[in-house]
């Protein structure tokens, strides 16, 4: 009886712990792809900005990194002065 009782012990330990192991190696990964055009980024900064969110200096960098990125990915001839 007390064998038995230890058997069902040890299953049921082991039946629980492989059920926590194996939750942590099935994690759902979620990537969520961002499709924002460089328009709308500019837009977004300047609604921001005419908000009070951002002040002018953060503002001009954000504006100039945006301005910058155009330039490096798709060959854009920005002036990201203006």
């Amino acid at each position: 009886m007390k064998k038995l009782m230890n058997m069902t012990l040890i299953a049921a330990a082991a039946a629980l712990l492989s059920g926590c192991a194996g939750a942590a190696f099935n994690r759902v990964s979620l990537t969520a792809n961002r499709h924002i055009t460089i328009g709308q980024e500019l837009i977004d900064l300047q609604t921001a900005h005419e908000k009070g969110v951002i002040n002018d200096t953060e503002y001009a960098e954000a504006k100039k990194q945006v301005l910058n990125y155009a330039k490096q990915v798709g060959g854009i001839n920005i002036d990201a002065d203006n």
